[in-house]
């Protein structure tokens, strides 16, 4: 016969099961923190060392994809590495820039010139604290960057300029298409590069004939300077700052708030319009 579990058991399993849901939380919140107080820096490419090994293997085709990618719109999002320079997370990243310095130096020198790497550099050193390594692997593994529509956008206009077109099915060769393309560089799947792409056409069909109104301009245009100040922020970010690069830092924030408020309130005045 089986024994039922007493009133105090089950409050203790609960408890414990509480506990170890807090315990991820907090390992998650700590590798989150671990890389908000990253140093964003640059160092050059033969100065940072791949890892002894990997959690996930390095797929030959997705460091193709991700040479091709960083050929046209640069390293997106920086390489993770501890204070000595040893590789934390971005192992595809960096194999995809290796691979591009080989096969294609010219690109390889406008990407990255003086052959100089953007990374995030950890306060720590990988050797001696492999915990807090795996923490933060693992958490830029799971990391997807919520990436905003005229961001995506931008960058697809990006990838017009360079000859890649919206295709279905399988490219030609000589084709170059633009959606698995940025659907690689931005680390989403090329469905969802699609929607956005279609929502984009669809829009601009409609705005032919709302280029009259001003409330649709000024939306627009607000989108633009709100993308282009949230651009201006992680360049600012990406370098040492001058003082006033500094200064500019500090007012941007205020700034960036006023135009998301005229935002919302265009938005609500738009939809009045309906």
């Amino acid at each position: 016969m089986v024994r039922r579990k007493t009133k105090s058991e089950a409050l203790f399993a609960e408890a414990t099961a509480t506990a170890d849901a807090i315990h991820e939380q907090d390992l998650a919140a700590a590798a989150k923190a671990e890389q908000e107080r990253s140093q964003k820096t640059k160092m050059p490419l033969a100065q940072i060392h791949p890892r002894e090994a990997d959690t996930r293997p390095i797929r030959p085709e997705h460091v193709a994809d991700l040479a091709e990618s960083i050929a046209a719109l640069g390293l997106i999002e920086p390489l993770v590495v501890d204070c000595k320079g040893v590789l934390l997370a971005g192992a595809h990243r960096l194999a995809a820039i290796q691979l591009l310095k080989e096969g294609n130096s010219e690109a390889y020198a406008q990407q990255f010139p003086d052959q100089l790497v953007q990374v995030h550099m950890m306060a720590f050193d990988a050797e001696k604290e492999p915990e807090r390594a795996l923490q933060v692997e693992l958490a830029e593994n799971e990391k997807r960057v919520n990436y905003t529509r005229d961001q995506i956008e931008r960058l697809a206009e990006r990838l017009r300029t360079l000859n890649y077109r919206e295709i279905r099915g399988r490219p030609r060769e000589g084709e170059k298409a633009l959606g698995p393309a940025l659907a690689v560089a931005i680390g989403v799947s090329t469905r969802y590069v699609r929607k956005i792409l279609n929502q984009q056409r669809q829009e601009e069909d409609g705005e032919k004939n709302r280029n009259s109104v001003p409330i649709f301009q000024k939306l627009k245009l607000l989108k633009r300077i709100e993308a282009d100040t949230q651009d201006l922020v992680a360049l600012l970010e990406s370098e040492q700052p001058t003082r006033a690069e500094q200064s500019l830092s500090k007012a941007i924030p205020t700034f960036l708030k006023a135009v998301k408020d005229n935002i919302n309130e265009a938005k609500v005045a738009v939809k009045s319009r309906k």
